[in-house]
């Protein structure tokens, strides 16, 4: 069992805490955000392919190259984060100014140029692309993320705040991935029906920005981060390589996303032409996310019992061994939702806490270096989930290319066993590296001691 957390002490917000209306608001930002990441991390590659008959491979390539650019800003934004200063807070107010360029750049993604040659198809979607997710995603994603710490600095109460973000934010990825393709195929399948679909759901999530915006209120500025801010960038870099902890988190981050590019991407093929009706993805969405919620909205008593690494530790070993069963009976449709739910309960206590693990991390950084980097913490770690779908998604689409996938609706042989191939080996590979770094997480162990000695340095006073 592991030992009941000592709170993190602050002078003036330990005893503050979030009411469920502002858990509630937080979260609100998060089910908003998964709109693009559900269309981003999936069903675009599907409406491009086999909407507009793009190569499958060079979609793969421009989202390898995208990523390597979302890789900087998302650095960049983290640096940037620790600069600007606003009367909004440091990450509220991201929330603000992003919340219309984030609904026009999602329709953006979908309104390519149907009659024009690759060339000019291939720059449009490199274009649009990488303004929704490298510049206006990222520029609303990471100080969202960074925010939570700065709401309170009660450890029980954060960990209850992204509980409720994860609890809250598959709502957005299941009602875009389950809603989508039956209402674009019933508006007739086109691209002017992916277009007004995305265009609804971009109205809905500029509404539930404001609402985030306007239903939280940072309090946390600790003296360590107002002179960490002063520091140059160098110094702050080389806090991070020397926290071990926080290169596991970085790591798990990646493999994390390799799994969510694998089955975002690849679930719409896999429902296509091994299940045979490209809406079981919708199905098989519902299965996985509805089970997920549901648990991490119980996570709560279980992480105080068991510790966070335990119950992630033991999900992704769960989410593995189900996997693999796929490979016994791979077609039917009722065992692989069955799967899916399996895998929804498993990675549910990674997706609950790997937030709150992140602000240990941060903790932990700041008494091994004596530099609090908050924001940039956050940013390194998005880096390491940008990086991991960009690479995954490009040998997706190499790999799908040399299967010789078509896209047309009876598809050849070869590449069906692609599919289903990524599909399976895909998951098991991500959550098998995943089960390692878990296992070399020993943060939670030391975690108490650690926590009273920084408190009897002053090193979590809070800035005046």
């Amino acid at each position: 069992m592991a030992a009941t957390r000592q709170t993190v002490q602050s002078n003036a917000s330990t005893n503050v805490k979030t009411s469920i209306f502002e858990k509630i608001s937080y979260g609100m930002g998060d089910v908003a955000c998964n709109v693009v990441f559900a269309l981003t991390s999936g069903l675009i590659t599907y409406f491009y392919t086999n909407v507009m008959s793009v190569s499958a491979a060079m979609v793969g390539m421009i989202m390898l190259i995208s990523r390597i650019f979302d890789g900087i800003s998302d650095v960049a934004i983290g640096l940037i984060m620790d600069k600007v200063h606003s009367k909004h807070g440091r990450g509220r107010a991201w929330v603000l100014w992003m919340a219309l360029p984030y609904g026009i750049s999602a329709v953006a993604l979908f309104c390519l140029p149907a009659n024009a040659t690759a060339a000019v198809q291939a720059i449009y979607i490199f274009i649009t692309y990488n303004l929704c997710t490298t510049v206006v995603y990222t520029a609303l994603n990471l100080p969202y993320g960074a925010m939570a710490p700065l709401m309170t600095s009660n450890e029980q109460d954060l960990a209850r705040i992204n509980l409720f973000r994860m609890a809250m934010s598959p709502i957005g990825n299941m009602i875009v991935s389950a809603a989508s393709l039956p209402i674009i195929n019933r508006m007739g399948g086109d691209q002017a029906a992916w277009i007004k679909v995305t265009l609804i759901y971009s109205v809905v999530a500029i509404g539930l920005l404001l609402w985030c915006f306007f239903g939280t209120k940072e309090r946390v500025n600790t003296q360590a981060a107002q002179e960490a801010e002063k520091l140059p960038a160098s110094v702050r870099f080389g806090a991070l390589i020397h926290n071990k902890y926080f290169l596991m988190i970085l790591f798990a981050s990646l493999f994390l996303a390799v799994y969510q590019t694998v089955n975002g991407t690849v679930a719409t093929y896999y429902a296509q032409y091994v299940l045979g009706n490209n809406e079981y993805y919708s199905v098989l969405n519902l299965a996985e996310n509805i089970p997920q919620v549901v648990v991490i909205m119980i996570l709560a008593p279980f992480i105080k019992k068991f510790g966070k690494r335990n119950l992630v530790l033991a999900g992704a070993i769960l989410t593995m061994v189900a996997q693999l069963t796929l490979l016994a009976v791979p077609a039917n449709p009722a065992f692989v939702a069955a799967v899916a739910a399996i895998r929804g309960i498993g990675k549910a206590p990674l997706f609950g806490c790997v937030f709150t693990m992140m602000a240990d991390v941060v903790n932990y950084g700041h008494w091994k270096t004596g530099v609090r980097v908050q924001a940039l913490i956050f940013s390194a770690a998005t880096v390491g989930q940008k990086f991991g779908g960009g690479i995954t998604g490009a040998i997706i689409g190499q790999l799908m290319d040399k299967s010789g996938f078509t896209g047309l609706a009876q598809e050849i042989p070869s590449a069906v066993a692609m599919v289903e191939n990524l599909y399976i080996w895909g998951t098991v590979f991500a959550w098998a590296i995943i089960i390692g770094l878990m296992l070399a997480y020993k943060l939670e162990k030391n975690y108490d001691g650690m926590i009273r000695d920084m408190e009897n340095k002053g090193m979590l006073k809070q800035a005046d």
